[in-house]
């Protein structure tokens, strides 16, 4: 397992689409899925390129539409040899699990992403994780985006379940440990921009109104979603929130190190921090 050389398929998509210039959006489309899709369907059993696509740009891939010059410059940026070394150093420290790593555009465009994350974004799986990484990311926010999903990683390697089996708690904890290493390796600003500090008894209300009552609901379950990123009603960032508040309050107790911190069991963080 490695950090796999996505360059050469950004540089295939390039040619594409200097070939064709003046091709549809339609057209596009395909080239696109030709290029990046079609490589990853050994890595997601059962699921066409199709699927991938649409799950891969919901979560911030960069457009079919994007130009073969803005590709080309941010091919120029070497991302690679900067996440290979953020791999190999934290598959160390934390004895982690050998992955796949995929680094490729992210979707600048898209608002939200820009204004929050900066217009870097990643997904993380039990064997594989995604950097969507913007044309102007710094070296410390590529190191806190890769902290951030290889904490996923080594996470749901040691507590393994099927994908659908995972529960809300599972989710709160697993983001709330993510958050928390960021901060420690990197610094706060750094992190997601709407996790806040809360009270003991802000963090016992808020625990008791929106997650210990669904705490083993199925990523399936509508609400799964809603009380991890809020809507409806429901403050933004909810989950994460919680989730940082928990791990934050745990760390202060125990002070363990990152590789003890993702074995810890998720029964622990609640009484550590006196919700249980």
């Amino acid at each position: 397992m490695t950090v796999h050389a996505t360059d050469e398929w950004l540089k295939k998509l390039s040619t594409s689409l200097n070939q064709q210039a003046s091709s549809t959006s339609q057209e596009k489309h395909k080239i696109h899925l030709s290029a990046i899709c079609e490589p990853l369907s050994s890595f997601f059993p059962e699921v066409t390129p199709g699927n991938i696509q649409d799950h891969l740009l919901r979560h911030g891939l960069f457009s079919p539409v994007t130009s073969a010059t803005f590709i080309n410059e941010w091919l120029n940026k070497d991302y690679y040899s900067t996440v290979n070394n953020l791999y190999q150093r934290c598959k160390r420290a934390w004895e982690g699990p050998s992955t796949n790593i995929f680094i490729l555009p992210s979707n600048e465009d898209i608002r939200e992403l820009k204004a929050w994350f900066n217009s870097n974004a990643g997904l993380s799986y039990p064997d594989k994780l995604f950097l969507f990484l913007s044309s102007t990311a710094s070296t410390k926010e590529i190191a806190a985006l890769f902290i951030h999903e290889y904490s996923h990683t080594c996470r749901l390697h040691h507590f393994p379940k099927e994908e659908f089996n995972y529960t809300l708690l599972d989710a709160v904890i697993l983001e709330g440990i993510a958050e928390w290493l960021v901060r420690k390796k990197i610094g706060k600003s750094y992190g997601n921009k709407r996790i806040e500090y809360l009270s003991d008894e802000a963090l016992s209300e808020l625990w008791e109104r929106w997650i210990k009552p669904h705490q083993k609901i199925k990523r399936m379950n509508y609400k799964h979603d809603l009380l991890m990123y809020g809507s409806k009603g429901i403050p933004k960032n909810i989950g994460y929130i919680i989730g940082y508040n928990i791990v934050l309050r745990y760390m202060e107790k125990n002070k363990k190190s990152p590789r003890a911190l993702l074995r810890v069991e998720n029964e622990e963080f609640i009484s550590d921090a006196d919700l249980a």
